[in-house]
Parts: structure tokens; sequence; C-alpha cells
């Protein structure tokens, strides 16, 4: 049990770099490329939809892996290098686009191996509180890429960002493989067996509805993921350290609605966690209502903390519905089914189109937009909510 625990740390630390990796794309990429939103866009597009696509295969591959904490630190080694080689590649755009797709697809393999380990060691009465303690990694990773880098970038350059972050995932990753080199790896119990044949029949209807969910969900993530920062600097003429603050709140209140999210769940949404997120989508359109209209520091600060709160409380709630309703064999490549669909809409919604929205119609659209967003996912989370209360 205690080596489960070091794991444990060891998932949540090194998925903290792998996010801290990821983050320093939306901030320093800007800075040592010189180009406009729209062609901005398609290399965050392509970042995005690759991405998916890898963490959907993997998903499929783990499944059949009992060795989650290996291929978690190969991922992490793979990933440094390529944070790296940005720095060599970023004067070809070519070169530069081929190493983002290749530095996405390594990276999909990060939250699998993670699902492969929970689902392997949490019982059904704790896995949304396993799952939040681990998801607040991302948030958590966020936090310091958001208010570490633009001091490196200010001080050194952006090549920096790159460099510092991707050091740390290499030797981090490194270190992992060492201790997953002398695990026993064979002996795994899988807690969830037990309920598959109660509720697999909710496979085929439910598991569309939740992905069409996590589609609108994930297009506001991506969308404040990789627009927060430039966007916020536009529309309060403030400097993109502020800007990256600010998107560090958003990232805080991402820490707090993890952990909070997954505990309320277990203790009280057990048995219909589509209501919570139900409420949550609906939390997330009433504060980019009011963002919509600010041009308040202080509002935009609030604003950032409570959609923060929501969207990541949400992406507990998915994931944990997910593994619910997945058939036993296949729970890895059903989560990552729901965050194939997200990252697709990401590619297309929150990178592309809203990209050409902002450059034709300015800045404030991208708060109308995700209002528009939860409120579709809120429809899809009360029919999940509804066929929870029948069953």
């Amino acid at each position: 049990m205690n080596f489960v625990f070091f794991q444990y740390l060891l998932f949540f630390c090194g998925y903290m770099l792998l996010y801290l990796s990821r983050q320093s794309i939306p901030i320093a990429l800007p800075l040592l490329i010189d180009t406009d939103h729209v062609k901005l866009s398609y290399f965050f597009a392509c970042f995005s939809f690759f991405y998916g696509v890898s963490k959907f295969v993997n998903g499929i591959i783990m499944d059949s892996k009992n060795n989650p904490l290996f291929m978690f630190g190969l991922c992490n080694i793979a990933t440094g290098l390529l944070t790296i080689g940005i720095t060599l590649s970023y004067n070809n755009l070519t070169l530069l686009l081929l190493t983002l797709i290749l530095l996405a697809w390594t990276q999909g393999l990060g939250w699998p191996a993670i699902t492969k380990f929970m689902v392997t060691n949490s019982s059904i009465s704790s896995i949304a509180s396993s799952w939040g303690i681990m998801s607040a990694s991302q948030q958590l990773g966020s936090c310091i890429t958001l208010i570490v880098l633009p001091s490196i970038i200010k001080i050194y350059d952006a090549k920096s960002a790159f460099l510092y972050s991707g050091l740390l995932c290499l030797l981090f990753g490194i270190y992992i493989i060492l201790k997953a080199y002398h695990k026993e790896s064979a002996n795994f119990t899988t807690y969830y067996k037990v309920q598959k044949s109660q509720i697999g029949i909710k496979v085929k209807s439910s598991i569309w509805f939740l992905c069409c969910a996590t589609f609108c969900a994930y297009i506001i993530k991506m969308g404040i993921f990789f627009w927060f920062p430039i966007i916020l600097r536009d529309k309060l003429q403030i400097s993109l350290v502020q800007s990256s603050l600010i998107t560090g709140v958003y990232d805080l209140g991402g820490i707090l609605g993890t952990l909070i999210t997954g505990r309320i769940s277990d203790m009280y949404f057990f048995q219909n966690r589509s209501l919570l997120a139900l409420l949550y989508m609906l939390g997330i359109a009433l504060t980019f209502i009011v963002m919509n209209f600010g041009q308040n520091i202080i509002l935009m600060n609030l604003g950032a903390i409570l959609s923060g709160f929501f969207i990541f409380g949400t992406q507990v709630l998915t994931g944990v519905i997910a593994v619910e309703i997945a058939p036993q064999n296949n729970v890895c490549a059903i989560v990552s089914l729901t965050g194939l669909f997200g990252y697709i809409a990401s590619s297309i919604f929150s990178c592309v189109l809203l990209g050409v929205l902002v450059k034709h119609c300015g800045n404030s659209i991208m708060f109308s937009f995700f209002s528009i967003c939860s409120v579709v996912a809120l429809v899809c989370f009360s029919i999940l909510s509804s066929k929870d209360l029948k069953n």
C-alpha cells in the first residue's frame, strides 16, 4: 500500500510537469514566431487534434497493459526531449509543426496511464476523490507555469521557457523509469469488474451524450488554455505577465474545483454525478455572461476563479462517469474516447474557429461563445441525469 501511494505521487508530479510543458506553448510560442491569431490557431489546432487521437489510441493500448508507471516514464522522457526540440525548430515553421505534433502524440500517453493506475487501485466509493486529487496536478502545473514562465521569459527569453520545462520533464521521466524497473507489475486488482454486468446496459446510449457534453466542455477548457492570456491582455490593455497571472487564478479555481468536486461527488452524488455536472455547467454559463460585460481586473479575477472551479470540476465528473459506464475491459478506451471528442472539439472550435471569431468580431465574442457551449453541455448532462434517475 505504501508503494501504491508512492506511485500515486510519481503520477501526480509527473503529470504536473507534463502540464508545465504543455502550458508553455500558448505562453512562449507567440513570442518565438511572428504571426497573427489565425495562423497561430493552426498550430494550436494540430496540437489538440493529435493529442486527442493519441489519447484514444493509447487508451486502447493501456487496457491490455499492466505497466502504466513505465509507460508514464517514457511519456515524460519523450515530452522533455521534444519540448527542448522546440527551441531548435521554431525558425522553420514546417519543422516546428512536426515537433508540436510529435509532442502532442507523446503527451497523449500520460492520462491513459494514470487512468489504468487509478481504476486498478481505487474502490468505487473513492474513485471521484482520487480522480479529483490527480486532476489537481494539471492546475498546479499550470499555476506554476503561469507564475514562473513569464518571469523567466522576462529575465531571459522565450526559448528558456521551453528549455527549462523540457529539462524538468526529461529528468523526472528518467527517475520514474528507474523506479518502474524495480516494480512488480503483475499484481493488479480491478475493483470495477464486479459492477460491469449491472451497468453495461447504459453504455450504448449514455456514452454518446457524455461525449457530446465533453465536446462542449473542452471547447471552453482548451479555449481558455490557448487564448485567455492573449485575449485578456488585449481586452484589458494589460501586459502578458498580468494576463497570465489572471489565467493562473483560473487554474487556482481549478485546483479547488477538482478537490472539492471529487469529494462532494463521492459523498452526495455517487448515484447521479450527471446532476452535479449539470449544475456546474449552469454556473459556467452565468459566469461567462457576467465576464462578457466586465472590464475590471478584479471582476475578471473573480470570474476566472469561478470558471476554473466549474470547468475542472466538470472534467473530473466526466472522467468518473465514463469509468462507471465503461465495459470492464475497455475502461481506459472509453475514458480516452471522451477525451478524443473533447480534443477534436478544441482543435476545430477552440483553436481555429475561436481565432477567426476573435479576429472578425472582437475579444468579447469568446465569452458569448463559451456561454452557448455551456448551455449545450447542460442539455446533455440533463439527459444523462434523467437516465441515472430512471436506473
